[in-house]
């Protein structure tokens, strides 16, 4: 099986100027990457309902140097939109394997 067998884009919200001072705000792809888009168990999300985070998904992918996520940004995974929760965190330390805590 392979590692990464899901497709996903991270988009950041821009404001695009109407020319009359104000804007439109939309979303811009600014990577996308092979990953794995594992929903979490049963219990982890009890565990989470308890201590109120939102957290339903992990998204894995390869490492990269494209690690900082804006803070107003979400991954499309098919025909889900994901807001992740975390900022990537280097797998085992290796620079091998990033992993982003997503809710739905």
């Amino acid at each position: 099986m392979d590692e990464f067998p899901h497709h996903i884009v991270f988009q950041k919200k821009t404001t695009t100027s109407d020319g009359l001072g104000g804007g439109m705000e939309s979303w811009m792809d600014f990577f996308d990457t092979e990953a794995h888009v594992q929903p979490i168990s049963g219990y982890s999300r009890i565990v989470a309902q308890a201590q109120e985070t939102p957290i339903t998904t992990r998204v894995y992918f390869p490492y990269t140097e494209k690690t900082m996520i804006p803070s107003q940004s979400r991954i499309v995974y098919g025909t889900k939109v994901l807001t992740p929760q975390s900022d990537p965190i280097d797998q085992g330390g290796l620079h091998e394997v990033l992993m982003v805590e997503c809710y739905e």
